[in-house]
């Protein structure tokens, strides 16, 4: 009997800890008229976010200090990134240095 209720124990306990985790998301990112659209993305760990190029010339997304780099994204074509840790990052496109973004990443457990 004894033993029964510390094993029924240890199941409440563990099931009262677990919480479910958010489901992840994906957010995307429209590169159109030089511009990614929207420039600033609000994430969390776990999600996905997908630039899809609509210009009519090739585009990269480029983080900052090497974290990550999508390539030559021809017109049309896209690229997914998944979001693993949290933190800030600012990107660019390098053949358009001036059209930027940025990244800003919650833990996943942070959803509202």
């Amino acid at each position: 009997m004894a033993v029964r209720i510390i094993v029924v124990s240890a199941l409440l306990l563990s099931a009262g800890s677990c919480r479910a985790m958010p489901e992840p998301v994906v957010h995307t990112v429209t590169i159109e008229g030089s511009t990614f659209t929207p420039a600033v993305v609000t994430a969390h760990v776990g999600d996905r976010v997908v630039w899809v190029n609509k210009d009519f010339m090739p585009h990269t997304a480029t983080g900052r200090g090497d974290t990550f780099d999508s390539g030559l994204l021809a017109p049309d074509a896209s690229w997914t990134l998944t979001l693993e840790t949290r933190g800030t990052v600012d990107y660019v496109c390098t053949y358009h240095p001036t059209m930027r973004g940025t990244l800003r990443v919650d833990g996943a457990t942070e959803r509202p």
